[in-house]
């Protein structure tokens, strides 16, 4: 199958409640997005919120017919790859582009599974594992490839913001998430605390190393650490850099083995990376071999 543009026009849009239910008969958590948007969520707190229950996705879609849909990854059991055509390395100008980079980083093809066009790529649908629990990453299988998972959610078919839609292209069945993506997408072994020794010239290794201080803070300096790195990517949020819910997902999934221990809770946590953010917006910077 060759799609010349992310948004090729397979199929209708179907509207968000349609979208929303189909998405609960599958098994699959659902919440609203604000209209147009993909992010926030209307729901500070959405992994409480996000359900089955067709009676509440028919109350929240009264609200306002033109929510968007999120689909609650982890929640649901899903782990999506997310292909994004003009950051994959080479630049995918189709889908069959796109998946034969994958492919390559797997050294196999990757499974034909329920595929979904986004503005801006594709979303590949698959089962997680219940061993290991899988979070959310940004360019851990490779440059252009993140993937949502464990405290994550994307956004659904029927959905429309400002770029585009998002249209499911192939209606197939959704497949296991292959063992080697597994083996990729396992979370790195826990690592004593250690400081930097040197700036990562790259995002990925820049984010990447962030997320592990937030992992392995000194004793007593939860709550300041990730505060600190809130502050510090908040900056590169302001500036265009990263995305910011992807960013928050990223953070939140780094400190949860924290919450409930020396009385670290999850309302602390939010806390600490809005707070974070908020101040980090006032101060924009853009990624370079200095940003450290």
């Amino acid at each position: 199958m060759t799609l010349t543009t992310p948004l090729a026009d397979r199929t209708a849009v179907e509207s968000p409640l349609s979208a929303a239910l189909a998405a609960a008969e599958r098994g699959w958590s659902v919440f609203p997005l604000s209209p147009g948007r993909k992010k926030p969520p209307i729901f500070k707190n959405w992994p409480e919120h996000a359900s089955t229950d067709p009676q509440r996705i028919h109350r929240w879609w009264s609200w306002n017919p033109r929510f968007n849909v999120a689909i609650a990854t982890g929640l649901s059991q899903l782990h999506v790859i997310d292909l994004d055509a003009t950051h994959l390395r080479p630049p995918a100008r189709c889908f069959d582009d796109a998946l034969a980079t994958l492919s390559n980083h797997l050294s196999e093809p990757a499974p034909s599974t329920l595929t979904i066009a986004s503005p801006h790529g594709w979303h590949l649908y698959y089962t997680a594992p219940s061993q290991p629990e899988l979070s959310c990453t940004v360019g851990r299988i490779g440059q252009g490839i993140d993937s949502r998972g464990h405290g994550g959610y994307v956004v659904a078919p029927g959905s429309i913001t400002a770029d585009g839609a998002y249209r499911v292209i192939d209606d197939l069945p959704v497949a296991d998430l292959p063992t080697a993506l597994v083996a990729l997408l396992r979370p790195p072994p826990l690592r004593p605390p250690h400081q930097l020794t040197q700036r990562p010239e790259h995002l990925d290794a820049y984010l990447a190393a962030v997320l592990d201080r937030v992992t392995h803070p000194p004793p007593n300096t939860r709550n300041i650490t990730v505060f600190r790195a809130a502050f510090t990517l908040g900056r590169l949020v302001a500036g265009g850099a990263l995305d910011e819910h992807h960013t928050r997902t990223m953070l939140t999934a780094a400190a949860a083995a924290h919450i409930g221990v020396d009385g670290f809770s999850a309302a602390e946590l939010d806390r600490a990376i809005s707070n974070g953010f908020r101040y980090g917006a006032q101060h924009p910077r853009q990624i370079g071999r200095n940003c450290i």
